[in-house]
């Protein structure tokens, strides 16, 4: 199956925007960036993540969250942010972990 026009433009805009990302962070201008523009990125890239993995057919389709460039920090940043965000504490997502694990796209540690 043939990636439609919509995703062939996301998948070179996803690109470029990935590239703009690391030559920002390098450049050291994060300063630039307004928290609402921010916002407006995660949010969107959250929604896309959640819409795709609800998609997957099959437990045997794994759709990773992030690549290897992402540190351990970062990645526990962004996530307690996610909490924070909802008003959400480690209990909570304990109860949303276990609701998932089971789900198509995503692993359960250890497996």
């Amino acid at each position: 199956m043939s990636p439609s026009e919509p995703s062939r433009k996301l998948s070179a805009l996803i690109q470029e925007l990935r590239a703009q990302i690391e030559s920002t962070i390098e450049a050291a201008e994060l300063g630039q960036l307004r928290a609402e523009e921010l916002a407006n990125l995660m949010s969107g890239a959250v929604k896309l993540y959640a819409a795709r993995v609800e998609e997957a057919t099959s437990d045997a389709e794994t759709i990773p969250i992030i690549d290897d460039t992402v540190s351990t920090t970062e990645a526990v940043v962004v996530a307690s942010a996610l909490l924070r965000a909802h008003r959400l504490n480690p209990f909570d997502l304990a109860l949303w972990f276990s609701r998932t694990a089971d789900q198509p796209g995503h692993k359960r540690a250890g497996s």
